[in-house]
């Protein structure tokens, strides 16, 4: 049975902690407008200030809903499902606050030492409600690990406005073909609505804000093992798919053969 609170209760925060994945979804104020959920990963991105307070380190993706429907609104809910265990749904609802990379608040809660490639903003949510229902229908899933192609991929493109900065006289003006601040002015702007996105992450000097080291790495020797296994996998997989649809075929061929020499044993038979 669906039970609501005001605030998180302490067994809440404690599971929350826990989990590898949620969901925000927001909305924006046009009936006709996108309705969005998206998935929120990366180990360390979810924080729980108090009872009444999260946030999350917004990485950058190839649309920027979530923080233009904020900017608009406010509304956001937040959840988290059970695939383990005992079933469980936590939903948070709350109004939400974007505090873009580069500003004050950003960097009081996200330093240059533990901030994530592509980190774009800080989304805090202040809750007025929390529910807890079943969760019967979700099935079991087991964690396998984290992904590391996003860190890869804004860690390649953040490289280059470092690079370009360093000889540059105003480092926030400068930013580098395929560099990150390219892609946050191209990609992130605006919403498929039209609605405001990022305002001013992309005039930020990545080394006036200390943002110049390159602290994470592509790979630790537990990553490489676990890419390894996965290639391994993958590769098993498609060997044997590959010898699947090579034994389709020779059976294939064989049923035809047979079809074609019954025909003909037939038509001798007839004559």
């Amino acid at each position: 049975m669906v039970k609501y609170w005001e605030h998180l209760q302490p067994e809440h925060i404690a599971w929350i902690v826990a989990q590898k994945l949620f969901w925000v979804a927001t909305s924006p104020l046009s009936p006709d407008g996108h309705i969005n959920v998206s998935p929120k990963g990366v180990a360390g991105t979810f924080h729980v200030i108090n009872e009444h307070k999260v946030w999350y380190e917004d990485l950058t993706g190839s649309g920027i809903e979530t923080i233009s429907h904020i900017r608009e609104n406010g509304r956001i809910t937040v959840m988290f499902s059970a695939f383990e265990g005992a079933p469980r749904i936590v939903r948070l609802f709350g109004k939400g606050t974007v505090y873009e990379f580069g500003s004050k608040e950003y960097t009081e809660l996200i330093p240059p030492e533990k901030r994530n490639p592509g980190s774009r903003a800080v989304i805090m949510v202040d809750i007025y409600q929390v529910s807890s229902s079943c969760g019967y229908a979700v099935p079991f899933y087991s964690y396998q690990g984290e992904r590391h192609a996003l860190n890869q991929f804004f860690n390649n493109k953040e490289q280059k406005d470092n690079e370009a900065e360093a000889d540059a006289e105003d480092p926030s003006m400068c930013k580098a073909e395929s560099g990150i601040k390219e892609y946050w002015e191209n990609k992130n702007a605006k919403s498929l609505d039209g609605l405001p996105g990022l305002f001013s992450a992309s005039s930020v000097g990545f080394r006036p804000n200390g943002y110049n080291v390159n602290i994470w790495t592509k790979s630790s020797p537990a990553s490489e093992k676990q890419a390894n296994e996965v290639t391994q996998t993958t590769r098993y997989v498609d060997a044997k798919f590959l010898a699947v649809v090579a034994t389709g075929g020779l059976f294939a061929t064989a049923c035809y053969a047979i079809f074609q020499h019954a025909q003909l044993q037939f038509s001798l038979l007839r004559s």
